[in-house]
């Protein structure tokens, strides 16, 4: 079995593997606070029926802001069958919920994310909404 390093999870409060994947989440959550997100609205690997989000983010009114799913850049896996794959399970979980604002994908550093609302892919995520 391989044994990954640990790094701080800010957003779980605990030591996590730094797997391939799980380095790619902290990178977004990095990026997420550097845009002002606040860390409180922040919940790594969010439960649904069926699964879990990588990533979820509440808006101040409660409502799901963003969702996020992540993967590491892989060998095995083409670039964009690691996409389709994400957004499978994004629009797969994402029927568990309530209606949320928008959708994300992070694979390795590249993240896309588009408004759920009016399928409209975005240039980057958005700020956070006040």
């Amino acid at each position: 079995m391989r044994r990954f390093p640990e790094q701080w999870d800010p957003a779980r409060k605990q030591f996590i593997a730094a797997t391939p994947e799980e380095t790619v989440r902290q990178a977004l959550l990095k990026y997420l606070l550097e845009k002002g997100y606040p860390l409180s609205a922040i919940q790594m690997e969010y439960a649904v029926q069926g699964g879990r989000f990588d990533v979820a983010v509440s808006a101040p009114d409660g409502s799901l802001w963003l969702l996020a799913e992540c993967k590491a850049a892989s060998r095995t896996y083409s670039p964009e069958a690691l996409w389709r794959k994400a957004f499978t399970q994004l629009r797969r979980y994402q029927q568990a919920l309530p209606p949320v604002h928008h959708l994300a994908i992070a694979i390795g550093p590249s993240v896309w994310c588009w408004e759920v609302k009016t399928g409209t892919l975005l240039s980057e995520v958005p700020s956070y909404p006040i």
